[in-house]
């Protein structure tokens, strides 16, 4: 799992990138698979993925946690079982502060979140 999370976190890296600084459309499958190969990732299995509809599936159930959780600008974060939300330009100490109470919030005791 933790393998996989890595090169999550590289492919988000490279189309971030590719965005920022090529001004790259990645919305593009061409780019998008251009990317994928940098990355040595498995092309073929991601286009299955996509062509199963796995991949729609996937992102409707995205589209659905917006509206239940009624998120409405980017970025918005959301904890503590959707009972917590930070919206926009959040600076890092208030997400900071909020998720170190949320792991260090001994039991029986409110939350300060």
């Amino acid at each position: 799992m933790e393998q996989n999370q890595q090169v999550f976190e590289k492919a988000t890296r490279a189309f971030r990138e590719a965005f920022f600084t090529q001004l790259a459309d990645v919305s593009d499958r061409k780019v998008q698979f251009q990317i994928a190969e940098e990355l040595r990732l498995p092309i073929a299995a991601i286009q299955a993925q996509i062509d199963s509809g796995e991949a729609y599936a996937e992102l409707s159930k995205d589209f659905e946690l917006v509206k239940e959780h009624t998120v409405t600008v980017s970025p918005t974060l959301i904890f503590n079982e959707g009972r917590q939300k930070l919206n926009g330009n959040v600076g890092y100490r208030v997400i900071e502060a909020n998720i170190r109470e949320l792991l260090h919030n001994p039991p029986g005791e409110q939350s300060w979140c």
